[in-house]
């Protein structure tokens, strides 16, 4: 069996190594809706912090300038249970985190080494699903075998403007968390920069987060922080604007992850599996479970646009449900309601006008390593081209200015780091 390599995934916590449940479901309250670097926190001077920010600790970073960790204490976080496989791998990410398997309260802000000596756009970077700020944007190719090419980290630093990033504590957390810690990151990142307006680039799920935020997006009850006119400029890189079902049209692909080494990069869609004549019950690593709330969030049954290959093993009980000969699925419409409905709640909450807007989608569905790829319909190999490329959603009825919509021949892993898009995100952000 060919083995997958653990690229970002948008179908892609505890503090132990166990499965640990949650408290009941933050996402039910929706209505509508390389080597460790050593700790080494440098002096903190005294001001004025956010409420209910406290900064937990400060590391030296092999790419940035630092990294810190932050909690935020006033947030009603509920806790989000992990797999244990679900866990932060990269030595510095765990390191600033204090732990594999961080609290849901924790995030970690990454500071750029130019920061405080360039003078252009404060741009802050959103990562996707399974994925951190070191990986992502400063060295974006290493899933490709190659740490040295540069990302957009180095790329935008060059064009002189000051860098930052956010990294969540779940590779699968709840959206509306992350879109809590962004706004978090902002406040801090706004405070030291002093400017009154940032740029957000956010890849796959994280264009997500980021247009949670602008839109003022929010779960039921008060104590989220609302939007604060403070963004300038969006970019999303092969956001999946109207969801995505890769892992409902494509049931073989639960073959690969069950595997231990592959469950934590995206959910199953079968519950329970025939393996060797024996029923084995998957439901901790599938969809329908509570370790993965942002693909419960990012769903959306495209089959009615792009059918489903019926030679696909039970790929009738997959997407809708039941027993099938080798499988048994609680369907899409199920997983959908897990997750509030988020994607039909989500167009009720347009991109303020004043925000620029820029939707770049992938057309390239082949993924260098990855066996098997969205081929169903025009695809980046995940994500729909006609749902990277929604902007209707987006479109607040007194924009004056068009939303950017770009097409280019790049997948959903490159897209964030080919020459052609570095040059482009830069020119976006100008």
């Amino acid at each position: 069996m060919l083995k997958l390599p653990a690229f970002p995934l948008v179908l892609v916590l505890s503090m132990s190594n166990a499965a640990i449940a949650g408290q009941p479901g933050a996402i039910t309250q929706l209505s509508s809706s390389s080597p460790a670097i050593p700790a080494a926190p440098e002096p903190v001077l005294e001001k004025a912090r956010p409420a209910g920010l406290a900064l937990i600790r400060a590391i030296q970073s092999k790419y940035w300038e630092r990294i810190e960790c932050w909690q935020d204490s006033m947030r009603p976080f509920v806790t989000e249970s992990a797999l244990s496989k679900s866990r932060h791998e990269t030595p510095e990410i765990i390191s600033a985190f204090g732990s594999n398997l961080p609290p849901t309260s924790t995030f970690l802000l990454h500071y750029g080494p130019k920061w405080r000596v360039n003078k252009g756009k404060v741009v802050v970077l959103v990562h996707g699903a399974s994925d951190n700020a070191n990986r992502a944007w400063a060295t974006p190719a290493i899933l490709l075998g190659d740490a040295s090419k540069p990302g957009l980290l180095q790329t935008l630093e060059a064009s002189g403007h000051r860098v930052f990033a956010v990294t969540f504590p779940h590779k699968h957390g709840n959206l509306f968390y992350e879109a809590q810690y962004l706004a978090d990151a902002i406040d801090l990142v706004r405070q030291a920069t002093g400017a009154q307006k940032v740029s957000l680039v956010g890849h796959s799920a994280g264009g997500l987060v980021a247009r949670v935020y602008v839109s003022n997006f929010r779960l039921n009850g008060n104590g989220w922080t609302p939007y604060r006119g403070d963004v300038e400029n969006l970019v999303t890189l092969a956001a999946p604007h109207r969801g995505q079902d890769f892992a409902f049209r494509h049931p073989e692909f639960n073959y690969y992850f069950m595997k231990d080494e592959l469950a934590a990069n995206a959910p199953m869609s079968w519950d329970k599996v025939l393996a060797y004549g024996v029923w084995k019950d998957t439901f901790e690593f599938s969809i329908y479970s509570d370790n993965f709330p942002m693909q419960q969030q990012v769903l959306y049954n495209w089959s009615g646009k792009y059918p489903v290959s019926p030679a696909s093993p039970d790929s009738y009980t997959t997407m809708h449900g039941g027993l099938g000969f080798v499988s048994h699925s609680q369907g899409i419409d199920n997983a959908i309601a897990r997750g509030g409905n988020f994607i039909n709640a989500f167009k009720s909450y347009p991109v303020p006008a004043d925000v620029a807007v820029a939707v770049i989608a992938g057309s390239k569905s082949d993924i260098e390593n990855v066996p098997q790829t969205e081929k169903d319909g025009p695809s980046d190999g995940l994500v729909f081209v006609e749902s990277a490329s929604h902007t209707a959603d987006l479109t607040h009825p007194a924009r004056k200015e068009p939303i950017k919509k770009l097409i280019v021949n790049e997948n959903h892993v490159t897209i964030t780091f080919s020459p052609a898009m570095l040059k482009l995100v830069t020119d976006l952000v100008k």
